[in-house]
C-alpha cells in the first residue's frame, strides 16, 4: 500500500518540474493570482494532471486579454507544449452556473524532455468563493491522514486503470474525497456501492462487484 504514496510523491515532484519548466507562476501572475489546486496540490496524484486556478478581479477587459495572451505564449513554447485549447465558460456559455462560477479555461497538453505527456487544466475565475477546488484546498488537508490518503489513491488508481473510460470520466475526484473523508469508505468495492447509493451511478458496480 505504501507504494501508492511513493508513486504519488514522484508524480508530485514531476508536476513541480513541469510548472517550473513552463514558467507558469510568472506567466499566470500577469492574469491574477495563480493557485495550484486539485491532486497535485493535495498530494493525491495518480495521473500526470496539473490543475491551476487563477483568481482575477474580473473576467473581462485586461484580465481576459492577459489570459488569452498567456495561452498564446504557451503555444509558442513548442519545445514542450503540444496543444492549447481555450474555452469561454462565462455568462451564457457557463454550462453549470448552479455549481460553478463563470470562468475562462486553458487546456494544455505538454511533453517533458523525457517524452512524458502531461495535461494541465487552467481556470481563471473572479468569484473564488464559488470554486470547488479552492474549497477543497482549505477543507481537505486537515482531514487527510496517511490511511485516508492511501485509500483515496487506491480508489483513484483503480478508476484510472479500468477499461470503461466513459464510466471513469463521469466520476469526479471530489466524489472519491467525499466518500472516503465524509462517509468512511475504505476500499474500491465500497466506493462502487457508495456511488450507486449516493450518486445513482451504477456503471462502476458492474466492473468491481
Amino acid at each position: 500500500m505504501d507504494d501508492v504514496l511513493r508513486t504519488q510523491r514522484l508524480l508530485q515532484e514531476e508536476a513541480d518540474q513541469i510548472v517550473e519548466l513552463l514558467d507558469l507562476d510568472v506567466l499566470l501572475s500577469r492574469v491574477g493570482k495563480p493557485i495550484r489546486v486539485g491532486s497535485s496540490a493535495l498530494g493525491l496524484m495518480v495521473r500526470r494532471d496539473i490543475d491551476i486556478t487563477v483568481v482575477c478581479e474580473s473576467l473581462s477587459g485586461e484580465a481576459r486579454e492577459a489570459f488569452i495572451r498567456a495561452g498564446a505564449e504557451l503555444m509558442s513554447m513548442d519545445r514542450y507544449v503540444v496543444s492549447v485549447r481555450f474555452r469561454n465558460d462565462s455568462g451564457a456559455w457557463n454550462a453549470d452556473p448552479a455549481s460553478y462560477p463563470d470562468g475562462l479555461y486553458l487546456g494544455v497538453s505538454a511533453r517533458a524532455s523525457e517524452g512524458i505527456d502531461w495535461t494541465l487544466d487552467i481556470w481563471a475565475v473572479d468569484r473564488p468563493e464559488r470554486q470547488p477546488d479552492l474549497r477543497h484546498l482549505q477543507t481537505l488537508p486537515p482531514r487527510l491522514d496517511d490511511d485516508r490518503r492511501k485509500t483515496i489513491l487506491i480508489i483513484k488508481q483503480a478508476l484510472a486503470v479500468m477499461k470503461s473510460g466513459s464510466s471513469e470520466n463521469r466520476i469526479p475526484s471530489a466524489y472519491v474525497y467525499e466518500a472516503v473523508v465524509e462517509d468512511g469508505v475504505g476500499e474500491v468495492k465500497q466506493f462502487a456501492e457508495w456511488l450507486a447509493d449516493k450518486k445513482a451511478i451504477t456503471s462502476l458496480s458492474s466492473a468491481v462487484l
